[in-house]
């Protein structure tokens, strides 16, 4: 019993640290997005892009914004099939993950996801993707409508 008792101790401790550790990371990459969002805009890039979920089957408009990412990469539950998946960036600087295999759009918040749940897992692997691939998404769309680094230096 001492041995269950110690483990579910050591178990809380390091899911604080874990969502302590999100929070923190979090927090960095959505101010990032901020001053991503502060160029687009004072380079009047449209944000011409639309994401969509769907609901119910019905196809419903989430927001606005800019595709800083997307990528086709192959399906890990359709073999031979590529799936496309990517980031999208809104004005109000909200990062969002997009990928064909899934009916929703995930969100990154600052929130670690339940992860010990079968749903709150996929959804941290989600956000996970957006926290690993962000940084050159931004960076390679900064550069593709010109906006030089010293202009981000500067915010």
């Amino acid at each position: 019993m001492d041995d269950l008792v110690t483990f579910m101790k050591q178990r809380r401790l390091d899911d604080e640290a874990a969502a302590e550790t999100w929070a923190a990371r979090a927090a960095t990459i959505s101010e990032w997005a901020r001053k991503v969002v502060v160029l687009l805009t004072n380079h009047q890039v449209p944000a011409e892009h639309t994401l969509h979920d769907t609901v119910g089957g019905q196809k419903v408009r989430i927001a606005s914004g800019w595709l800083v990412l997307a990528a086709r990469t192959p399906s890990a539950t359709h073999p031979g099939v590529v799936k496309e998946a990517g980031i999208f960036l809104t004005p109000a600087a909200e990062l969002w993950q997009y990928d064909n295999e899934w009916p929703t759009a995930v969100r990154l918040t600052a929130t670690l996801p339940a992860f010990r749940t079968p749903e709150g897992s996929v959804l941290k692997a989600r956000c996970e993707w957006i926290l690993d691939h962000v940084i050159e998404a931004f960076a390679d769309t900064l550069e593709r409508h010109g906006i030089d680094v010293f202009e981000l230096e500067g915010l």
